[in-house]
């Protein structure tokens, strides 16, 4: 009997056709890297550079195929299958992911290190995986004779950021002078390289689709029922009014929004949107109870929805200080803290965390300051976002 029931078994693996019985993995359909439209992106990438950065996501995600580690079918389309501001797609349910560059950004200073200048690069990275579906009921009329700008829904999104200062001068004691500064501002193929090195890094270390598999799914009644966003960053301390104005103000919060947004993720596995702030606010206009974020593709213009999350997120810059100790023959300590909060407090996490930067050198003669105050702030906030974003929520 025992020998009957294994060779019926035998039988129908050979005869089964593949996959039945098996839930089927939805296919997503990759398209070429795009660029979040926003002045937070000021290293500019070349074409040659996103197909570099093409190639290298392509290639992470067929080895994460091929390992078992995609929680979807992955497919491209041919050049001419991609979206073109052209297109006027209804009632299509496929699922497409768009790469976008959310960050390539770089914080430049010019430091009076010695009798020279000392100039550093702080170079900030942040990409995010958006798998979309078209929105529902396009309206005709919206095409002209330009094109109708492509319009999808936002199912989930994979977030990621990093960051790296080049040109950090060390001074060297013993001889009474700095090693490794630079003398000339950092160039910006230099800062394009190290944008692509932050990209392959975020690839190899930070992916994870496990806050998407759900929402990979044709069930577009499920869009937005858990969604999470960053709707405002706020900067109620004084301090860091006086530090951060105009066009610097709403980069820095669109900075401290999205690394946090990518630390919570992380942390969280939920369905986080990009923040809706900074000098292109995702909230600035609600149409529909929606927002919209454009990217720049190859074909033109795509706007990307997303509901009104059902979770928003605020965050406040609480607090800044610095100060400065001579301790004599030109030593001095340099302090800097910073506050960061957020509302609502979720289960045991702190609503509000703080960090210090203490840093003692023995300064050149003549050396008044030894590295410029808002490289300082922006690193220590955007580290603070992520260790406020990276907390515990259970009780």
């Amino acid at each position: 009997m025992a020998r009957w029931l294994l060779s019926l078994v035998t039988m129908l693996m050979i005869f089964m056709p593949a996959g039945m019985g098996l839930a089927a993995k939805p296919i997503v359909y990759l398209q070429p890297i795009s660029t979040y439209y926003s002045s937070i992106n000021n290293i500019h990438l070349d074409g040659t550079d996103k197909r570099q950065l093409d190639s290298m996501i392509k290639a992470k995600l067929k080895q994460m195929e091929a390992d078992g580690d995609l929680p979807y079918e992955l497919q491209e389309l041919a050049a001419a299958e991609h979206h073109s501001t052209h297109e006027h797609l209804v009632e299509d349910d496929r699922i497409f992911l768009y790469p976008a560059i959310m960050v390539s950004s770089s914080i430049d200073t010019a430091n009076n290190n010695t009798l020279d200048t000392a100039y550093t690069s702080t170079v900030i990275a942040g990409i995010s995986l958006l798998f979309c579906m078209p929105e529902e009921n396009l309206d005709i009329d919206r095409v002209t004779d330009e094109g109708n700008t492509v319009s999808l829904r936002l199912l989930g999104i994979v977030p990621m950021v990093e960051s790296e200062t080049i040109g950090i001068p060390v001074f060297d004691s013993s001889k009474n002078t700095w090693l490794n500064m630079r003398k000339e501002p950092v160039s910006s193929i230099e800062k394009e390289r190290k944008v692509v090195s932050l990209v392959k890094k975020m690839l190899n270390e930070d992916i994870s689709f496990s806050n998407i598999k759900a929402n990979l799914k044709d069930d577009k009644a499920k869009l937005g029922m858990e969604t999470y966003q960053v709707m405002d960053v706020g900067m109620s301390s004084q301090a860091a009014q006086s530090m951060f104005a105009g066009k610097s103000a709403e980069e820095i919060k669109f900075l401290v929004g999205y690394n946090f947004t990518a630390a919570y993720q992380k942390r969280t596995k939920r369905v986080v949107y990009p923040p809706a702030v900074g000098s292109n606010a995702l909230a600035d206009k609600m149409l529909d109870a929606a927002y919209k974020i454009s990217l720049d593709s190859v074909n033109g213009r795509v706007n990307v929805s997303m509901s009104n999350p059902k979770h928003p997120i605020r965050l406040d810059i609480s607090g800044m200080a610095s100060d400065t100790v001579a301790s004599g023959d030109n030593v001095y300590t340099f302090l800097h803290k910073v506050w960061l909060s957020k509302s609502p407090v979720e289960g045991s996490e702190k609503g509000e965390l703080s960090r210090l930067n203490e840093r003692t050198v023995k300064l050149p003669k003549g050396t008044t300051a030894d590295y410029d105050d808002k490289m300082v702030y922006c690193a220590m906030l955007m580290g603070l976002a992520q260790e406020l974003g990276s907390q515990k929520l259970d009780d």
